[in-house]
């Protein structure tokens, strides 16, 4: 027969759940790379463990940097160093570190910043200021609203580091997740921003992907110095992934793993911000062309098999769905939720919220959406009193980056 004389939509449906076959078989292959690791027990070595600086940034965090330094010092880590800063904060952020310093005196550094110089974001310049206050020979640089769980976390990444012989190391974020809207939001953008970063190849030199978690980044202070620190990204929307890419790009090691109760950090803790810091992370991580084609690859993928499998329950049309197109859709949409399940379990959300993920991607493609206008210079992108567009700050306007720190 033909293909003239098949059926267009039954053609259609069974190459979408061909492709769904193929993506599943992916993620699985990547999940296999990507082995989590478990904390360290036993012993401490000291003597077998380089000095360790944990910098910590934060701005406006009055609820939970306290909490973050107290499960730092809680680490087994031996003769730890943790450098705070307290960039601009207005809520009392700046207060709870001084006293903090008077508490764990010789162990914790403070700094305040108390302005922006041109040229620089706020969070480079902060981790900038913190490394200057660094001794240590292994630097690690973690987010104010991270809490650090078990107590051989530090030490146990160090040794995979070490094993892996890594100048830059990531290890991914376990979400605390307390609404519906995050345990739906968090899985399904991290889905868009996987699909394009491939963390899985972050080792391996014949491909350009890169990626890092801004939560937890550890790398040896003398190749991480060499190709410009903090100050090589200055500027950049996504710091944190631009970093991981110049580092690969410069010949750096780079590795990335899972963990299982190393540490946690917090969503975004309401819709507003959930909606601004999602299509900023999209804007900065993804360029024009990708977040084209993610759109287009979710309308064919995702909403073409719902629409239809919808079609088939709300219509009772069992024999739709049984057979030709129907069938072929309905595979491939089951397809699509048994990628849910293993997306919600990998970012710690629960997997009984996965009957939901439809929500959770229209949202996701609204942000891709608003990132890719951004990108045009037809909206703004916001986040924490700044706006972008076009891939740029323009309030408050960026001066020029010839600026150096004082």
């Amino acid at each position: 027969m033909s293909l003239s004389n098949l059926d267009l939509l039954a053609v259609i449906g069974w190459a979408v759940a061909m492709v769904w076959i193929v993506i599943v078989g992916v993620f699985l292959r990547a999940s296999r790379k990507q082995a989590g690791l478990k904390p360290l027990s036993g012993d401490v070595n000291s003597e077998a463990l380089p000095r360790l600086s944990v910098i910590v940034a934060a701005r406006n965090e009055l609820g939970c940097i306290e909490n973050c330094i107290r499960t730092l010092f809680k680490q087994d880590y031996p003769g730890l160093e943790v450098v705070a800063v307290n960039d601009r904060s207005t809520d009392g952020t700046g207060e709870i570190l001084d006293r903090l310093a008077i508490e764990f005196a010789g162990r914790l550094r403070v700094r305040h910043v108390e302005a922006l110089p041109p040229g620089w974001f706020g969070k480079p310049h902060a981790l900038t200021l913190g490394l200057e206050s660094a001794t240590g020979s292994l630097i690690c640089f973690t987010d104010a609203d991270c809490e650090f769980l078990a107590p051989s976390a530090l030490r146990t990444a160090v040794a995979e580091q070490t094993r892996r012989n890594l100048d830059f190391f990531s290890i991914a974020a376990k979400y605390t997740m307390t609404s519906l809207r995050e345990c739906l939001a968090v899985p399904c953008c991290s889905e868009v921003l996987l699909s394009w970063l491939r963390p899985e190849r972050i080792e391996d030199p014949r491909w350009p992907d890169a990626f890092a978690n801004g939560a937890f980044i550890l790398v040896r202070r003398e190749p991480f110095e060499r190709i410009g620190g903090w100050g090589a990204v200055r500027a950049k929307v996504s710091e944190d992934l631009a970093l991981a890419r110049l580092a690969k790009q410069l010949g750096l090691r780079a590795g990335i793993a899972q963990a299982e109760g190393f540490y946690q950090t917090s969503s975004y803790g309401n819709l507003r911000d959930s909606w601004n810091g999602w299509s900023r992370i999209f804007m900065g991580a993804l360029s024009p062309a990708q977040l084209a084609l993610t759109l287009a690859r979710m309308l064919m993928l995702f909403v073409t098999p719902l629409c239809a499998v919808l079609w088939g329950v709300l219509t009772g049309n069992v024999e739709w769905l049984t057979q030709g197109a129907g069938l072929g859709f309905l595979v491939a949409f089951g397809l699509r939720s048994t990628m849910d399940l293993g997306m919600f379990r990998l970012v710690g959300a629960p997997v009984a919220a996965a009957v939901l993920a439809p929500v959770g991607r229209l949202f996701a493609m609204a942000a891709a959406t608003r990132a890719l206008l951004s990108h045009a210079g037809l909206v703004h992108t916001h986040w924490r009193g700044a706006s972008f567009s076009a891939g740029q700050l323009v309030i408050p306007a960026l001066s020029k980056p010839g600026h150096q720190i004082p």
